[in-house]
C-alpha cells in the first residue's frame, strides 16, 4: 500500500516562498491535507485526460456568453442553502471534481474531498492575514457564493464586506447569509467586470480581492482595471490564472498555459500591470505562482498591487 504523507506548514512555507503566521499555521493544522504519491502510470493517465481535453475541438470558453449558466450555477447552491442553512451547501460544485491536484510543479494524490478548497483557502488565509486587518472595508469581486469573505471576517470583525458579482443569485446569497447570522456587517451589490459602474465608488482605506473570478475575462480585464484606478482602493489582491509566472520549460506549466489559452482565462493581466507600474500608476507588492492547483491547471497565482495616489507620485 502506498504510504501517506501530509502537508505540514513548513510544505506551505516553501511552496509560497515566505515564512507564515502562527494565525496561518493553526489554518493550516485545521485542514486535512493527507495526500498519497501517484505512481507513473497513474500520472500519466491524468497527463494523458488532459492533452484529450486540449485536443478536443469544442471546448466551454469563459467569457460574458457564459452568464447564464453561471446564474444558473449559484442560483442551484441557493436553493440548497436556502433549504439546509448549512454552510457547505455553498461550495462551489467545481472543486474535488478530479482526484489530483497540482503541488510544486507534480500531481498528488488527495486523501480529502475537500484537498483541493483547504489549498485555496491557505492562500487566502496567508494573504488576508498579510493585507486586510487594518483596512475599514473588503471588497470581493465575482464573490460567487460568497464563502470567501468569512475568512475575510476572520482578520477582521470591523471591516464593511462587499460581495460583488453579476448575478442576481450571488448577491441573494449574501444577503440569506446576512438573515440567518451567519455574516455580519456584509452586503451583496451588482458587478459586471466587462461593464463596469465607474461610480461605484470604494474606501480609499479599502481591500479588493479576486479568487479564480478574472480568470472569466481572458483578454477584456482593462474595464475592470481602469476602474480600479479611477476609485484607489488601498490594496488589490488576485488569486488567479497568471501564466507570466508560470515556466513553460515545465511540462505541467507547460500543459496549465495551454489549457488558459483553451478556455479564454485571464491573458496578459500581470504584463499590463506591469506597464502601468512603468509609468508610475501601480505599485507592484508581489507577483508569484503558488505552486498549488488542479488537475488542469495552476490557477491559484497571486499578485498584489496598490493604485499610486497623486500625492504619493513624488515620494519615495
Amino acid at each position: 500500500m502506498e504510504t501517506e504523507k501530509q502537508l505540514t506548514v513548513k510544505d506551505f512555507e516553501e511552496a509560497l516562498g515566505t515564512p507564515l503566521s502562527a494565525y496561518v499555521a493553526k489554518r493550516i493544522e485545521s485542514y486535512n491535507f493527507r495526500y498519497k504519491e501517484f505512481q507513473t502510470e497513474e500520472r500519466d493517465k491524468w497527463l494523458l485526460l488532459i492533452v484529450k481535453t486540449l485536443m478536443t475541438p469544442v471546448i466551454t470558453r469563459a467569457g460574458s456568453n457564459r452568464f447564464n449558466q453561471w446564474e444558473m450555477g449559484w442560483k442551484e447552491n441557493l436553493d440548497e442553502f436556502l433549504k439546509s442553512g448549512d454552510l457547505t451547501s455553498l461550495v462551489p460544485r467545481y472543486f474535488g471534481k478530479y482526484k489530483a491536484i497540482r503541488w510544486r510543479q507534480r500531481f498528488i494524490d488527495p486523501i480529502s474531498e475537500d484537498f483541493e478548497r483547504n489549498t485555496l483557502s491557505v492562500i487566502q488565509d496567508w494573504l488576508f492575514d498579510v493585507y486586510l486587518r487594518d483596512v475599514s472595508a473588503v471588497y470581493e469581486f465575482g464573490c460567487g457564493t460568497g464563502l470567501n469573505l468569512l475568512r475575510a471576517r476572520a482578520v477582521n470583525d470591523n471591516a464593511k464586506l462587499y460581495g460583488l458579482d453579476w448575478t442576481n443569485s450571488s448577491q441573494e446569497i449574501i444577503r440569506a447569509m446576512v438573515k440567518k447570522g451567519l455574516l455580519q456587517n456584509a452586503e451583496g451589490r451588482q458587478f459586471d467586470f466587462f461593464e463596469p459602474d465607474y461610480d461605484m465608488p470604494l474606501d480609499e482605506n479599502g481591500a479588493v480581492y479576486t479568487v479564480a473570478a478574472l480568470e472569466q475575462v481572458g483578454a477584456r480585464f482593462e474595464p475592470f482595471v481602469e476602474y480600479l484606478l479611477k476609485n484607489k482602493p488601498k490594496i488589490c489582491i488576485h488569486i488567479e490564472p497568471i501564466a507570466e509566472v508560470l515556466d513553460e520549460e515545465n511540462l505541467l506549466d507547460y500543459l496549465s498555459v495551454e489549457y488558459f489559452k483553451k478556455r479564454n482565462y485571464l491573458s496578459g493581466f500581470l504584463n499590463h500591470l506591469k506597464e502601468l507600474e512603468r509609468g508610475g500608476k501601480i505599485k507592484i507588492h508581489r507577483a508569484q505562482r503558488s505552486n498549488i492547483g488542479s488537475l488542469f491547471i495552476e490557477g491559484y497565482s497571486v499578485v498584489v498591487w496598490s493604485p499610486v495616489h497623486e500625492k504619493l507620485e513624488t515620494g519615495d
